[in-house]
């Protein structure tokens, strides 16, 4: 079991670099600004806690930037290893089940805190916000899924 949770975490920390890929690639093509609701979760975060995040404005937002950023490919990882406990619990799906079952987990871990925190709301999205988040999260899910398949032994029969 835990060989599975760490190739899947290994596998999701790919994911998660492949989910950045595609988001750097959109906002370059598109010339879109980054989204600011990582740094808005740290910050909501760190206020429900009665955490404050030192520093000025400058070092402040750097820091919010940083943690923003740590939040994800934390998130990509935990997703990643939840896929490795899965299959070594026995669940056994194709690439295709797998990397669709990969991108829904990784929308709702990311998607749903900032919506419980009252940072985003979905249903407000409209079909390019949609795309420009749906689109990464499936390069996560199949580069995630893909990756665990290539780690997993094919057994002699």
């Amino acid at each position: 079991m835990l060989s599975s949770i760490l190739r899947g975490a290994a596998a999701g920390a790919a994911g998660a670099t492949a989910l950045n890929a595609a988001t750097y690639v959109d906002m370059a093509v598109r010339g879109r600004p980054a989204s600011s609701l990582p740094e808005e979760a740290v910050e909501k975060i760190a206020r429900t806690l009665g955490a404050g995040i030192p520093g000025d404005e400058e070092r402040k937002q750097a820091r919010e930037t940083g943690l923003g950023a740590l939040l994800g490919l934390v998130t990509g990882t935990a997703v990643g290893a939840a896929y490795g406990a899965a299959h070594g619990a026995g669940w056994r799906p194709d690439v295709l089940r797998g990397g669709l079952a990969a991108s829904g987990a990784a929308l709702v871990a990311a998607n749903g805190p900032m919506t419980v925190l009252r940072i985003t709301d979905p249903r407000r999205w409209s079909v390019a916000d949609w795309i420009s988040d749906l689109v990464p999260h499936v390069a996560y899910g199949f580069v995630t899924a893909a990756t665990f398949a290539a780690t997993v032994r094919k057994r002699r029969r």
